[in-house]
């Protein structure tokens, strides 16, 4: 810094402290030398120095509170003696020594728990009555420890028959017993067996396994178990028998015998249990294979109450018994036939029981009604026709004179306009009634002499109207006989009410059926070339012409209203010139072709009662050859629906009428075309 700056800089310090000096003060002043100027400046720097000194002693010796902390004052603090410094590691050692053990503890005792054991029973969820199977009973030591003086113990259901075991059992045929299991050593048990019992019976296996841990001092257990039911006996019993039975006479019940596919029963028992006043007098095995070897279907009797049934195979097999009632104790009685097998234990399995009720009736007259063919209840079908016989005989000591049979049919859907009699019997509200004056021999019954009265109705067709009825009907016949040949009046039947003994005492009627109907599944089928918009959905010519080809469209339509139905399906075997043209579609299910048996199936399965209607369609060619020429030709042979009806459990089957190439269901080619093939 020069001195002209200085002197300048100067001025206006002192110009600036001196706020009252006009200008002529200032001037008069004399200037200070550059000597003073530079005292000056060391005094300025001298003193920040100092201000930056007691700064820093300040920070030092402020308090919390930033203040000077008050440094005539001290205060000493006493130095930590020994006790504290011993107990302190006691304290410490303490922690070292209960880390160091828990860390040895989780090392050498991990997965040591004595529940970590892995016990389970695996099996099949579903078999045939007496098909071998195997239950395995697995286990697994999941600690680091072994166990000892272990045991496993099974308890086998009451229709189990075990038959062997790999280990083999210590204890009788269901206890295992290991002196060790090192840790993480499996194994497994496996039980081979089978189960006797009825369709959809359950069999519940439980196991135990108790076992020691090498740690421990107590006896653990673990337990499981595992059901297996029995999906079906193998064969189906059907048993058919009258509900009444007459007194004297040899009564009749048959057995019929239908093998499944899978079936394990080659053999079975039956027991008869027999009131005191009913004579069983024979069991008998007839069979369709009339071939005579060891393996033919026979029954032999064991004991007195007792049959063994052997040969069973895939084919017609029938059991007959029959039993004589000897005396009327009640009205009613039942019969019990017991179907059972035996294991190595000779205890008795049963599969089946099967309890017979019948009506036991005393009379001269006996009356026996059959519906078509049967004696027994059955199922039927909307508009089926009925055929009806009445078998009445004397079996009494003396001729029975001036006797009415009557015929009584109750229920809602019988079609009287269908009614067909050739004896024409006087029709009475829902009861037919024959008298001498309609059937002459009626007039006098000779002893032993038997005669039968035939006739048919139809089921009625189902109407929407029809929903919320009893769908069953119940026919009988009855008897009455007049009490003077002279009095007329007794066979006068033209009242207006029927002449049905309404008392309790049953011994004038037959036996009773019962018909429930099937729900009204039924199957539409139409082959078209035009659709009822009359567009066309075929193509080719029309007539049909040889060498040349024509497509179709089959259309399929299936109703339901009143029961669900399951396994329904819709089936047709195509002739060897008709060609499938995989065009198809459903609403429901699926079409599919088998290119092999040149079949065409509508798989549906289960059809609620919800789906009232469904359709399915599919697309056909012929190309006829100059041998059908001037010929009809069929297209389809007629197609079979088929579906199983869950309340009545009964198969419905219907079928369709042939197609030809008249096209019957389509109007408009039947003008075209007569469905003769032309050149």
């Amino acid at each position: 810094m020069d001195q002209s700056s200085k002197k300048q800089k100067v001025k206006v310090r002192i110009n600036m402290t001196k706020n009252n000096s006009n200008i002529s003060e200032f001037i008069k002043r004399q200037l200070p030398t550059d000597h003073e100027l530079e005292e000056f400046e060391e005094i300025i720097e001298e003193k920040q120095k100092q201000e930056e000194i007691n700064d820093s002693l300040s920070e030092i010796y402020q308090n919390d509170d930033e203040n000077l902390v008050n440094m005539h004052k001290f205060d000493v603090k006493k130095k930590k003696g020994f006790l504290f410094w011993f107990f302190s590691f006691l304290i410490f050692a303490s922690l070292i020594t209960g880390i160091g053990h828990g860390i040895y503890y989780y090392l050498t005792n991990v997965d040591s728990d004595a529940t970590a054991i892995e016990f389970a029973i695996q099996g099949k969820d579903k078999v045939m009555a007496g098909e071998e199977f195997f239950w395995t009973i697995k286990y697994k030591n999941l600690s680091r420890v072994s166990m000892s003086n272990v045991s496993i113990k099974a308890v086998y259901p009451d229709n189990f028959i075990f038959l062997e075991s790999v280990p083999k059992p210590q204890i009788k045929n269901f206890t295992w017993h290991f002196d060790k299991i090192n840790a993480n050593q499996e194994g497994t048990i496996q039980i081979k067996g089978k189960i006797i019992g009825e369709k959809n019976a359950s069999a519940i296996l439980l196991a135990d396994m108790t076992y020691m841990p090498e740690n421990f001092t107590s006896t653990f257990k673990k337990e499981a178990s595992y059901i297996t039911s029995i999906s079906d006996i193998g064969v189906d019993f059907d048993f058919e028998y009258s509900p009444t039975a007459l007194m004297n006479e040899d009564n009749n019940i048959a057995i019929n015998l239908t093998t499944n596919d899978n079936n394990f029963l080659q053999d079975f028992f039956i027991t008869t249990t027999l009131p005191e006043n009913i004579e069983l007098i024979s069991l008998t095995a007839t069979s369709s294979d009339n071939i005579k070897d060891v393996d033919a279907f026979m029954v032999e009797q064991i004991k007195p109450n007792i049959w063994h049934v052997s040969g069973i195979k895939k084919q017609e097999q029938k059991l007959e018994i029959k039993y004589k009632v000897n005396q009327k104790i009640d009205g009613k009685q039942d019969m019990t036939l017991t179907l059972w097998q035996t294991g190595n234990d000779e205890q008795m399995y049963i599969f089946l029981e099967k309890k017979i009720s019948v009506e036991i009736m005393q009379s001269n007259l006996n009356l026996t009604l059959i519906i078509n063919g049967s004696k027994n209840d059955q199922t039927i079908d909307f508009g089926e026709n009925l055929t009806y016989s009445i078998v009445y005989a004397n079996k009494g000591e003396v001729d029975i004179k001036n006797v009415m049979i009557m015929a009584v049919l109750e229920g809602d859907f019988f079609d009287w306009t269908s009614l067909d009699d050739k004896n024409n019997g006087i029709k009475k509200n829902n009861t037919i009634i024959w008298s001498k004056n309609e059937i002459p021999n009626l007039t006098e019954l000779e002893v032993d002499q038997e005669e039968i009265i035939d006739f048919s109705i139809n089921v009625a067709n189902f109407k929407e109207t029809d929903i919320g009825k009893d769908f069953q009907i119940k026919s009988y016949a009855q008897f009455d006989i007049a009490k003077n040949d002279d009095d007329d009046d007794n066979n006068d039947v033209s009242a207006d009410e029927p002449v049905v003994d309404k008392e309790t005492n049953t011994d004038n009627r037959s036996n009773i059926i019962a018909n429930r109907i099937n729900s009204d599944f039924l199957l539409k089928e139409s082959v078209r070339y035009f659709n009822e918009d009359d567009v066309p959905v075929g193509a080719g010519p029309l007539p049909f012409k040889i060498g040349q080809a024509t497509s179709l469209k089959v259309y399929w339509t299936i109703t339901n209203n009143l029961h669900e139905l399951r396994d329904a399906k819709v089936e047709v075997n195509l002739p060897d010139n008709i060609h499938w043209n995989n065009k198809n579609s459903a609403e429901v299910g699926s079409v599919q072709y088998d290119n092999e048996q040149h079949k065409i199936t509508w798989q549906i399965g289960r059809l609620p009662i919800t789906v009232y209607k469904a359709d399915a369609e599919f697309s056909i060619s012929i190309t006829p050859t100059i041998n059908d020429v001037d010929k009809i030709m069929v297209l389809l042979p007629g197609s079979n629906a088929h579906a199983i009806d869950n309340k009545t459990s009964s198969d419905i089957i219907k079928t369709t009428k042939t197609k030809t190439t008249k096209l019957e269901d389509d109007e408009t080619a039947m003008g075209i075309s007569d469905g003769r093939v032309v050149e």
